[in-house]
């Protein structure tokens, strides 16, 4: 099982690195947005991504013409949590595939995307709307903050709203209280909860290696 264990962990690291590498290397930037902003932040431009100076962290991403008809699933890579600016233009195909488009990028603040796709929540989640004509699109720019801008937010009376990235939020339990819908309040009994945990493996470990032996001799 352990080994199981460690093979599949191995697969997922070098298979989420292939993509990454995939994601930034398949051609250099074209994307002048994305160049020009790289130089102004003093970034380091590698093929389709500008690095933070001496730091593994994205800033800005080029995905121009790369025939997507939805948005990549992004969150998974860490070194995408802080980027602030994303081309997707020149994506003709692309349309918005389901809710968690730009799950995770409260930091993106500059998104440009091909003229059929719209900001995601609009005027309400972005300050200046644009359209573009080199390429053609629309830029959506300086994203808010989505809990004081909407009121579809946390509607548990103990839990608080955090912006998740555009259209996107979390609902957290205030200091002091936790479990379902935030009901409970007071310290969250890890003894009591590991205790537990321990008691019921254990049992049941013992019942299987019972079990298991009972077969062993019938045999």
């Amino acid at each position: 099982m352990m080994k199981f264990s460690i093979i599949s962990i191995l697969f997922v690291f070098i298979n989420g690195e292939f993509e990454m590498k995939n994601l930034c290397t398949d051609r250099n930037a074209t994307s002048k947005s994305v160049i020009d902003y790289c130089k102004s932040q003093n970034g380091s431009l590698e093929f389709r991504c500008c690095f933070l100076s001496n730091s593994t962290n994205i800033l800005a991403i080029d995905l121009t013409e790369m025939h997507l008809n939805k948005v990549p699933d992004l969150i998974e890579f860490t070194n995408l949590i802080n980027v602030t600016m994303m081309d997707l233009r020149l994506n003709p195909q692309l349309k918005s595939s389901d809710k968690d488009d730009f799950l995770g990028m409260k930091y993106l603040d500059y998104l440009f995307l091909p003229e059929q796709y719209s900001c995601p929540g609009e005027k309400r989640i972005w300050q200046v709307i644009n359209k573009t004509t080199d390429p053609i699109g629309i830029v959506c720019m300086h994203q808010k903050d989505f809990c004081t801008n909407s009121t579809d937010t946390c509607i548990e009376p103990n839990s608080y709203c955090v912006s998740n990235g555009p259209n996107h939020f979390l609902c957290l339990c205030k200091n002091g209280y936790y479990g379902y819908k935030c009901l409970r309040y007071g310290q969250f009994r890890i003894g009591i909860f590991f205790g537990i945990s321990i008691t019921v493996t254990v049992i049941l470990s013992i019942l299987f290696y019972v079990t298991q032996r009972r077969h062993v001799k019938k045999d």
